[in-house]
């Protein structure tokens, strides 16, 4: 099963976010309720089932060690990786650094919580709103998406 679509939760006063039912129902029955949140370059949170993360772990322990660019990235992402789990009312903790990193420490606690078929994505809702028109606003950025899509052999 993928994870797919868009909600829109509130964080709680402790860090808690509810997980959608949807999501939730996946996150449970095939994997466990066992998760990594960690740090995207984005400025949102990435939200992995645990047995999803280990493969990623796997294909970024195959990249070249030598090149500083791997190190850098492997240093923020990894290093910013948390193992949380749902609990029994499907929510998650996320840590004060994951909040503070992904803006979701302010004064609208509002997340959009993404599906991007392995994982979810965690955005502020100001963050999320920059983003779509980041994506969206021009001709040229949607041309840009194609392109990118069809060099990929990609149809839409």
């Amino acid at each position: 099963m993928s994870f797919r679509g868009r909600y829109e939760y509130s964080l709680d006063t402790k860090g808690r976010l509810n997980i959608p039912a949807k999501f939730r129902e996946i996150l449970v029955h095939e994997y466990n309720s066992e998760l990594v949140v960690t740090t995207a370059l984005e400025g949102c949170l990435d939200c992995f089932p645990l047995a999803v993360w280990t493969e990623v772990e796997e294909k970024l322990k195959a990249l070249p060690s030598s090149r500083i660019e791997v190190k850098r990235f492997k240093r923020f992402y990894i290093s910013g990786a948390v193992e949380c789990s749902l609990d029994k009312q499907g929510r998650v903790l996320l840590p004060p650094t994951l909040r503070s990193w992904a803006g979701l420490d302010q004064k609208d606690n509002n997340v959009v919580i993404a599906g991007q078929i392995n994982k979810l994505e965690l955005w502020s809702h100001e963050r999320w709103n920059v983003e779509q028109e980041d994506t969206t606003g021009s001709s040229e950025a949607i041309k840009g998406i194609i392109g990118v899509l069809e060099e990929l052999g990609v149809s839409i």
